[in-house]
């Protein structure tokens, strides 16, 4: 085994295989702010409306949105260490190759206050779920 395959819980030796986020560049133009909040009104969970982490965190309900079939999932989201903080439901889309999860300027805001979404990485506590567990309908 190479080197460079070899990870460890003890090391950092994983980012060396991220790809670095000024490299990431992705355009989605068939999806926009609209269509979150089409999403949740349709599908009853609100986009960034308050939610509630509920336990067991899954399964959680997905749609297949779009004439690109794109999978959306609705998430918990929170500022990770800061319990006291709101709690909102964020419309994700499902990358499972990704490797960055990023939010709009609107779903920042909405959790960090207007105004104080800078380009950057945020601690967030997000609700766990897993694609084998997502239920799609379209």
């Amino acid at each position: 085994m190479s080197k460079h395959n070899k990870s460890s819980s003890s090391d950092e030796s994983w980012q060396k295989l991220a790809l670095p986020y000024d490299d990431f560049d992705i355009l989605l133009t068939d999806i926009n702010e609209q269509d979150l909040i089409d999403l949740g009104r349709n599908n009853e969970v609100e986009h960034l409306a308050p939610g509630t982490f509920c336990s067991p965190p899954f399964p959680v309900s997905g749609r297949i949105h779009g004439r690109n079939i794109r999978y959306m999932v609705p998430l918990v989201c929170q500022r990770a260490g800061k319990p006291n903080s709101k709690t909102i439901n964020v419309w994700f889309l499902v990358g499972t190759g990704s490797p960055f999860t990023c939010l709009s300027v609107k779903s920042l805001e909405a959790l960090l206050g207007s105004g104080n979404a800078t380009q950057g990485f945020y601690d967030l506590a997000l609700q766990v779920c897993f694609l084998l567990y997502v239920e799609f309908t379209d």
